[in-house]
């Protein structure tokens, strides 16, 4: 039986943003998760959470604008075959490098890594590990005011199989991307 995972991050609630678009609450509310994913920098947890619909079970990290959270700056999870590390970003440098993310997920020995930071979702294949991005959420931009492109990611994981689904809006017209990975022989590769 498959497992469905919602992965998001970024949400800078209240301050960068008060609300997800009316559209990702909808489709998350009418979908059962089995567990969320959530790459940190959601400032107030309670509004953060009262701005979503009920999330599952769910792993959070520490983000860079978290203070004081009470969660862990990493989290490593199994999904079925594939063994994910969880992360913000923050001591990427740049923000978002792959390469050095890659170097952490290797000596872990992690087959994904989901991070954020960057705001900027991205779906990325690299020496047969898997690199996840949910962007932001709630379409926080990298700065105090106004609004970016708003992302999140759903996984549907079933035992070396992985599904992978981007939703994203320009807050005009709503995206939706699908790409299939398998783990075969310790890699992670398109099949």
């Amino acid at each position: 039986m498959s497992q469905q995972v919602l992965v998001f991050g970024d949400t800078h609630i209240p301050s960068r943003r008060n609300s997800i678009p009316e559209a990702f609450f909808k489709h998350i509310e009418s979908t059962t998760y089995d567990l969320a994913l959530v790459t940190g920098d959601l400032v107030r947890e309670s509004e953060m959470r009262a701005a979503l619909p009920s999330l599952p079970r769910s792993f959070i990290v520490v983000g860079n604008m978290d203070y004081g959270s009470q969660y862990n700056f990493h989290e490593q999870i199994q999904l079925d075959e594939f063994s994910v590390l969880l992360l913000h970003g923050t001591q990427l440098r740049p923000r978002g490098n792959i390469k050095q993310l890659c170097e952490i997920a290797e000596k872990i020995g992690a087959d994904i890594a989901i991070h954020g930071h960057t705001h900027v979702a991205s779906i990325e294949l690299h020496k047969d590990r898997l690199f996840l991005n949910p962007g932001t959420i709630s379409g926080a931009t990298g700065g105090w005011a106004g609004r970016t492109d708003a992302s999140f990611i759903e996984l549907e994981v079933d035992k070396n199989e992985l599904q992978v689904k981007l939703h994203q809006t320009d807050w005009k017209v709503l995206k939706e991307s699908e790409v299939s990975f398998q783990k075969v022989g310790g890699r992670v590769l398109r099949p």
